[in-house]
């Protein structure tokens, strides 16, 4: 009978104990509940922030994501027609694409006390034969740019002064240059020289930095090409992360009025993260000065992992034909503004002051004229669309198609025999894509960061549902073992003896048994 008692004690004790854990995990439950929110925030902003260490700067200081850049050119076909034959049009074939892998290191990183930091960008390329249509020692026939600049400069010179500037320009220059190689028009340049002329020639708005004319010239491994920025580092809150303050050590670029000259955006490889999806993205690229907007598309997956579309659509290379607030592209006097078909945009200011306009591959989305003013482009969305994927709660780029096209506007430039009689066009000479995509490795930690909010509910739920089951359980077999225990009754030996005394004193047989 002790020994029931014994064990019926015990067990209530453990079911006791049982309960008081079950509570436990309903606590620890409710505590994850009302505390994960504000520390995956803080998790994920140490991920998020740029600051040495953490998981953002590892993938900004050198891009992790191979990216890749194509670039495609245009080849003049019939030029001598175009010369010899009134209202011919110029005739183009697309060359490439010539690929190139690109690698962006950050140097040169001074940070600011205003949670800024200050930094140079590194840009390297290496030609994959394996990616590319062509080599780079196909030959390219097309504008002579260096000719053209310098007629272009010099076109409103003293009359008496363009005879021998005329002479000059035949001698040394041409309307063409036939047959380049890839290889001296990217990279390796081209000599002439009529740049030695033009390097000489006194204007404010001519600083040509270079001795030889190449697209890409002096940039391969150059710390300072693209100049310095100055960018947000998140410190102060994710939502303005990534967004440059200044380029080349100041906030606006001097070459636009108002809102259009401001260093405005992102470098477009960081994004600021954000709990809603903006309805448009704006990126600073250095190549062409200016700001860039957006706008938001559809919904796209990769990995799945979802993110927003963003593309580049006609207000881009507005001038304010269809959006007035796009004026301010425009250099021009203000009342001759504007002073482009929509669709093209002059950059003038920032390539040494050389007609240089910047469009979309094939004028894709540029007023009709530009491509019936000449024959062989194909302007199409699929393959010309500038856009950026991005994933908004973490800024990460899933994919990116950043692709540009790079045009020289030929025009009758009298006094100069080169010019006379050519026709006034915008001629495409050369296009560019750069692409990168999100790789499967950086997708899964972008996974694990956007579980991060949600994880600790996850948990809490779990534990919660678990601590209830074992409450309700071990609840009702505690009353069942309270019951069961008032229904044994504690032994009285007193009792018993004084019973035992009685019935022996009263029936002779007990005495008997005794006795026995």
């Amino acid at each position: 009978m002790l020994n029931k008692q014994y064990n019926v004690s015990i067990d209530f004790q453990k079911k006791f104990i049982s309960l008081g854990c079950s509570s436990f995990l309903i606590l620890l439950a409710i505590t994850l509940g009302v505390l994960w929110p504000s520390l995956s925030e803080q998790v994920l902003h140490n991920k998020l922030v740029i600051k040495n260490g953490s998981s953002n700067y590892d993938n900004w200081i050198r891009t992790p994501i191979p990216m890749y850049l194509e670039v495609y050119f245009f080849n003049w076909t019939n030029p001598d027609e175009v010369k010899t034959k009134s209202g011919t049009k110029p005739h183009f074939v697309e060359m490439g694409p010539y690929t190139f892998s690109e690698v962006h290191e950050r140097v040169n990183l001074v940070w600011n006390a205003n949670n800024t930091v200050t930094y140079e960008q590194r840009r390297t390329w290496h030609f994959v034969p394996e990616l590319s249509k062509g080599t780079l020692d196909d030959q390219v026939t097309n504008l002579n740019v260096i000719t053209l600049n310098a007629a272009h400069f010099l076109r409103n010179t003293y009359p008496l002064l363009k005879p021998l500037i005329n002479i000059f320009l035949k001698t040394d220059g041409s309307l063409l240059w036939k047959n380049k190689p890839v290889r001296e028009l990217l990279f390796e340049g081209v000599k002439d020289p009529l740049l030695d002329l033009l390097k000489t020639i006194n204007s404010t708005s001519l600083n040509i930095p270079f001795d030889k004319f190449g697209w890409f010239v002096g940039r391969n491994l150059s710390d300072t090409f693209d100049g310095t920025f100055t960018m947000r580092t998140g410190a102060d809150g994710l939502d303005s992360m990534g967004f440059l303050t200044q380029w080349n050590g100041s906030p606006n670029t001097g070459m636009y009025r108002g809102r259009c000259g401001e260093v405005y955006g992102t470098s477009g490889e960081l994004w600021p993260a954000s709990s809603n999806v903006p309805a448009n993205i704006t990126l600073f690229p250095s190549d062409i000065c200016r700001s860039m907007t957006l706008q938001g598309r559809e919904q796209v997956s990769l990995y799945n992992i979802q993110g927003t579309k963003y593309v580049g659509d006609d207000r881009v290379f507005d001038n304010g034909v269809k959006y007035p607030e796009a004026s301010c592209w425009c250099n021009s006097n203000p009342t001759q503004c504007p002073d482009l078909k929509p669709g093209v945009f002059n950059a003038s200011a920032c390539k040494y002051g050389s007609p240089t306009f910047v469009s979309f591959p094939h004028f894709y989305l540029a007023d009709e004229s530009y491509q019936t003013a000449v024959t062989g482009l194909r302007p199409n969305q699929t393959e010309h669309e500038f856009y950026m994927a991005i994933e908004p709660s973490t800024g990460i780029p899933l994919d990116v198609r950043a692709q540009l096209q790079i045009n020289e506007h030929l025009q009758p430039i009298k006094g100069f025999s080169f010019y006379e009689h050519v026709p006034d066009v915008m001629v495409p000479m050369i296009w560019f894509r750069q692409r990168a995509t999100l790789t499967q490795e950086l997708a899964e930690q972008a996974k694990l960061a956007l579980a991060l909010p949600s994880l600790g509910i996850y948990v809490a739920v779990f534990f919660g549902s678990i601590g209830i089951i074992m409450t309700k359980k071990h609840a009702k077999k505690i009353v069942f073992a309270r019951d069961k225990e008032n229904l044994v009754e504690p032994l009285d030996y007193k009792k018993m003896m004084d019973c035992e005394e009685r019935l022996t004193s009263k029936d002779p047989q007990f005495k008997n048994v005794k006795k026995r």
